[in-house]
């Protein structure tokens, strides 16, 4: 009860209540006399001590939870000291005695508490307390037995980590002029020493229990989230004495590099397999080491001196010169002497690091003080904390390093930034050579490659290198398997999305070097057209891989010169094959996802690329061929019987398609009154397959599936924002059921989907009221339509009122819009919502509800002006804020 009672959130600040850490509890101030004697805090550690679990264990949540009341609960600071002192009295009795820490729980709620503490106090604070050396002394040897159990530890060492780091970080804040300060400054770096070394040498040293233990053990560094914690806690500490531990650091990685060069020449037995593995896993986790103390500081920070990228210089050549060795080994053995994949992945993360600290914007032959002076594109925030503690600590450039160095690539001396990108590239196309069987590996390799492309500067410089140019024109399946057409692989539209780009950005002469890249691509497109049966499995492979290279190389033409020169490459030669494609495949969704999807995209407007010339007929012939694919496509699928799962085998192609036409209609690239004027059914066919479509799919599976909803009712706006000529041409009960459709939509959870359903209300209401005195033939239609259906307004407006007045809509903005005009286009609706309203109420709530329509409806405009419509939501905002203090259901 007490634990449940100080873990409640009394003041609802509390965003995420399954967060295993709280930040500061808010407890009552009635609260006050009871939390503030010591006598309480001492209670639960007596609980603790004389109970076992699982009293002893929620004993030691309630003493987390009491660690953490505010600062304001407490009368004076007297008597928050006195309650800090009871606190760091009691955790000192429980590391003393050790007693329950032999329970896995308790010791983790042990953890969490001493993880607690300094956030919750100033290390000013703390060292006022009786008995402080003693304290960090004791929580040092806690610390490092922990580590050396780390079988049993290794989801509470994060929280250790995260004591020590906050105590480093507060160490500038620690006043020379306080008795005893510059003794325990002392002691906290020696305990911080120790703890990092006993760190280093458990993580490499439990590479051989796991490994010994064939399965039997779990390996930590499988465990992705506590890795991740230890890594970003580590580089605070680590570098306090950073030439110390870099030192250490370096020893092993040499010592273990050294053994596995020797390693590798040997012939191959279990023995020798054994040591390798055991050698991989130390230098995985000497790799993520470095990679966390390089990553957690900025370039550009003032506190980095030359004795520091020195260091960092040393370890990163460790790291490249093990990346040199791995790849010697996979090329000499065509792909069969791979090494781990957990190490793989660890150098992968290493380039992360490396390329937000050092791969920048600048000539490698600048030094490194031009470069604290600029702004760094690229270059990553220092880590918080570490900057706290680096700004108190003596600088490094105050120890003369061996000799001077202007930037890291001159302390590692394997060369400038580009021969160091080389590395990185030919590491990078190795792993898309050999590793293309692990999705893991692939798709980490995939995102570095993707991160050298983004930065401008990097793109310009991969392509310049050797292996990049080849890479532009050999993407193939005999170079690179996993881009061959014999597979599945979903990866290839990063690669070549990212491979384009870097096309797209780079090049000088982008008319010659694209047609270069792109010619694989359309050579399997134009076998593929050749082919007399597109049913075979193996074409039908081909056919999704060639789709999705397109679809990659699509997202990256972002602007009108790369898009005409992907359309012109396209259009017409291929085109052809993907009508052919949807005629035949229809009934495949794999397939038929993939060229859609490709669709979707190649038609999609994105930053007004898509822009063509007057004289040019090009978004006309797009449209036809779009017109045409949808229709292969939508004439076919409805007739499909579903087997087993309906959205994957119809709603998803029916949804892509229906995002295809939104695109089309939406991209303002095509005059659409040509189609009607030349007699061109494209336009017309399209709507039809599409309409037929959407109007035997059951509102209910539309409104269940949320992907489908969105494209649905998007579909149905663009219809009655632009095409409401079309519409009118409906039967009258057709139309009235793609309203009625959108009444439901607009009662959706989902956002988006009742802000488009809005919209298209509006849409109508808006053309009703600025055609009701006009003859044309669609606006008498559309009038017959809406007239079909006596209460069709009244139901409109009685579902947005509602909405209004009753759902907790974070965008009553966009719902509640289309009610100005749909008072506008039939004012009866209004006033029966009114009365029907008032009737449902008291009479004193009616007199009082009647007063907010009268204020509501007062001095209104005929007029649909922006100016209008906003004075009229803003006048409903009101409304809906008076009446809901009053109106009852």
């Amino acid at each position: 009860l007490s634990t449940a009672c100080l873990s409640f959130d009394f003041i609802g600040t509390n965003p995420e209540e399954s967060a295993e850490d709280v930040g500061t509890v808010q407890v009552p101030s009635p609260w006050r006399t009871l939390l503030q004697d010591t006598a309480t805090m001492e209670l639960f550690f007596d609980c603790y001590l004389t109970s076992e679990p699982p009293r002893s264990n929620l004993a030691l949540q309630a003493l987390v939870q009491l660690s953490s009341v505010r600062r304001s609960l407490f009368s004076s600071e007297k008597e928050r000291t006195a309650f800090l002192q009871a606190l760091m009295t009691g955790i000192q009795s429980v590391m003393t005695s050790q007693k329950g820490l032999e329970h896995i729980d308790n010791y983790h709620e042990f953890c969490r508490l001493l993880g607690r503490l300094k956030a919750s106090y100033q290390l000013s604070e703390l060292v006022k307390t009786h008995g402080f050396n003693e304290w960090l002394e004791m929580a040092g040897s806690f610390t490092i037995k922990s580590l050396q159990n780390w079988q049993y530890s290794m989801n509470s060492i994060h929280y250790l980590l995260a004591l020590w780091g906050r105590l480093v970080a507060a160490l500038p804040y620690l006043r020379a002029d306080v008795t005893d300060s510059q003794r325990q400054a002392q002691t906290l770096r020696s305990c911080v020493l120790q703890v990092v070394e006993a760190y280093i040498k458990t993580m490499l040293d439990s590479v051989d229990i796991v490994v010994a233990s064939d399965g039997g053990v779990d390996d930590p560094l499988e465990d992705e989230g506590s890795l991740k914690e230890q890594m970003e806690r580590l580089p605070v500490i680590a570098r306090l004495q950073y030439e110390t531990v870099a030192q250490y650091l370096l020893s092993m990685f040499e010592q273990s590099l050294t053994h596995y060069e020797q390693g590798i020449t040997l012939a191959s037995s279990p023995q020798v397999r054994q040591k390798l593995l055991i050698l991989e896993g130390r230098m995985t986790w000497l790799t993520y080491m470095v990679a966390s103390v390089i990553d957690a500081q900025s370039a550009s920070d003032p506190h980095k001196g030359q004795a520091e990228l020195l260091w960092d210089g040393r370890l990163s050549r460790c790291v490249f010169k093990l990346i040199q060795v791995i790849d010697f080994r996979l090329n000499g053995t065509a792909g069969q002497g791979k090494c781990d994949p957990k190490l793989e992945i660890a150098l992968l993360n290493y380039f992360r690091a490396f390329k937000k600290v050092y791969m920048l914007d600048v000539p490698t032959s600048q030094s490194q003080s031009s470069i604290m002076s600029m702004s760094v594109p690229g270059g990553g925030a220092a880590h918080p904390l570490l900057s706290l503690a680096l700004s108190g600590m003596p600088k490094a450039e105050d120890k003369e390093p061996s000799t001077e160095i202007n930037n890291v690539y001159d302390a590692m001396a394997i060369g400038d930034m580009i021969q160091v990108m080389n590395i990185v590239v030919n590491k990078l196309c190795n792993n898309i050579k050999y590793w293309h069987r692990s999705d893991k590996i692939l798709e980490d390799t995939l995102e570095v490659f993707v991160e050298l492309v983004s930065s401008y500067s990097s793109s310009k410089t991969l392509l310049n290198l050797e292996t990049v140019n080849f890479l532009v024109h050999n993407h193939v399946g005999a170079h690179f398997p996993f881009l061959g057409y014999d597979n599945d692989n979903k990866y290839r539209i990063t690669f070549y999305s990212a491979l384009s780009r870097l096309v797209f950005t780079s090049s000088e002469d982008l008319n010659n070097s694209f047609d270069a890249f792109l010619a694989p691509n359309l050579e399997i497109m134009a076998q593929l057209s050749q082919a007399p049966d597109l049913r075979v499995p193996a074409v039908k492979l081909a056919i999704i891989s060639a789709l999705r290279d397109l679809r990659g190389i699509t997202t990256s033409a972002y602007n009108k010169r790369t898009y005409n020169l992907l359309f012109d490459a396209l259009y017409p030669g291929s085109f052809p094959l993907l009508r052919r494609v949807a005629e035949t495949w229809y009934d495949d969704p794999t397939v038929m996802t993939a060229l859609l999807k490709f669709m979707q995209e190649f038609v999609a407007n994105k930053g007004v690329r898509i822009f063509f010339e007057n004289s040019s007929a090009n978004g006309i012939l797009l449209f036809r061929e779009t017109s045409a694919i949808v229709c292969a496509y939508g004439s076919r699928i409805l007739q499909v019987p579903v087997q087993q799962n309906i959205y994957l085998e119809k709603y998803k192609g029916i949804r892509l398609m229906l995002n295809t036409l939104t695109n089309a209609l939406s991209g303002n690239y095509v005059n659409f009154g040509v189609f009607a004027l030349y007699n061109d059914q494209a336009l017309q066919n399209a709507l039809d397959v599409s309409l037929q479509m959407c109007l035997q799919i059951p509102v209910s599976d539309v409104i269940a599936y949320v992907k489908l909803s969105r494209a649905y009712f998007s579909f149905v706006e663009i219809l009655f924002r632009n095409h409401l000529d079309v519409l009118s041409g409906l039967d009258s009960p057709v139309f009235i059921q793609l309203i009625k459709t959108n009444q439901e939509g607009l009662q959706s959870s989902e956002l988006s989907v009742s802000a488009q359903c809005a919209s298209t209300i509006d849409h109508i209401a808006t053309y009703v009221f600025l055609n009701q005195n006009r003859d044309k033939p669609v606006a008498q239609m559309i009038r017959t339509h809406m007239a079909s259906e006596a209460d069709i307004w009244h139901q409109l407006m009685s579902t947005l009122m509602n909405q209004l007045l009753y759902a907790s809509h974070a965008n009553h903005w966009a719902v509640t819009r289309p009610i100005l005009s749909l008072l506008l286009a039939s004012e009866q609706s209004f006033s029966d919502y009114q009365n029907q309203l008032i009737s449902t109420q008291s009479i004193e709530n009616q007199d009082k509800l009647r007063e907010e329509f009268s204020k509501l409806t007062a001095d209104i405009q005929r007029s649909l002006e922006t100016t209008n419509r906003d004075r009229f939501t803003q006048k409903l905002t009101m409304f809906r804020l008076n009446v809901r203090q009053f109106l009852t259901l």
